[in-house]
């Protein structure tokens, strides 16, 4: 499969099928019929006359807009938010100590921070702890394409100003912890953490980085956009500033790789493959840890 399919900046067949499944039946229940047929032909004219120029968070982020219009209700994850960013704190001290006794403190921060990105919401609409507690304790054995694990570490060590484009709740923990390894590595790098700027499901916002303490370890400003991902049309100056001045970008999750990729060299991508479309793309299995260069 070409990698075109993720990288075009138009929405992929694979992705719109997707889109499409998870919104068709989004209707309450007992919605009549007659409404629900009038909703999902809303859906469907609204995937057919958008998904060419935009991509799937933006595709989502308006069909999230047209639920709520619709039936007047969204999903409020202020408690699971809460939920996950306590439990990774609990994790924090531990996973602390296991970065500063590994043989690569670095390497084992970036793999840690890459196993946070299991917390998401978007493709199953729900979390395994379980899963998420065992791609924690596996994390010092998540395999990496070594070659780029190494050109991320020494792209940082040379780093003057890095921007660090956050993800999901709970795992900003593990970010900060990543962050601060950064700091120890290249104590000369400003670093730049770079969060969603209003609720954008389980999205990390300035209220996530405040209650984990990453605004304690570095600075922290929001992109002003409610949309999962980084929209370079959609987000505030002061987040096109700090992208355009810092000569790395460290981009986790999906979202942001979605939104972002073919926009330069200077950007790292960090995520887990967490549908089938990428685990055929990458050719690697479901929850891989990818490091991926920009383009």
């Amino acid at each position: 499969m070409p990698i075109e399919e993720i990288t075009s900046p138009s929405l992929s067949p694979r992705c719109m099928r997707c889109v499409l499944d998870r919104y068709l039946d989004a209707c309450p229940p007992g919605t009549a019929w007659d409404a629900r047929a009038d909703y999902q032909r809303s859906v469907l004219r609204t995937v057919a006359e958008r998904s060419i120029d935009m991509t799937a968070p933006e595709i989502s982020h308006e069909l999230n807009a047209l639920v709520r219009d619709t039936f007047g209700i969204e999903r409020d994850f202020t408690d699971i938010k809460h939920h996950f960013n306590q439990l990774v704190l609990g994790l924090e001290e531990k996973i602390a100590r296991r970065i500063a006794d590994a043989a690569g403190p670095l390497a084992m921060a970036v793999r840690c921070a890459l196993a946070g990105n299991f917390i998401d919401f978007g493709p199953t609409g729900d979390v395994s702890e379980e899963k998420l507690l065992q791609l924690v304790d596996d994390a010092g054995h998540m395999e990496l394409d070594e070659r780029a694990l190494a050109d991320l570490e020494a792209r940082i060590a040379s780093a003057h100003r890095i921007a660090y484009l956050t993800d999901n709740c709970g795992e900003v923990v593990l970010d900060k912890l990543l962050i601060t390894q950064i700091a120890r590595t290249n104590p000369e790098a400003s670093v730049t953490a770079i969060v969603r700027g209003g609720p954008a499901g389980n999205d990390a916002t300035i209220e996530d980085a405040t209650e984990v303490g990453l605004t304690d370890v570095t600075t922290v400003i929001d992109n002003g956009s409610d949309v999962a991902g980084t929209c370079p049309g959609r987000v505030n100056d002061q987040t096109k500033a700090a992208l355009r001045d810092s000569d790395l970008v460290i981009s986790k999750g999906l979202a942001n790789y979605e939104t972002l990729s073919g926009r330069g060299r200077n950007i790292y991508f960090l995520f887990l493959c967490k549908c089938s479309l990428y685990v055929d793309v990458f050719d690697v299995p479901l929850h891989t840890g990818m490091v991926v260069r920009g383009a």
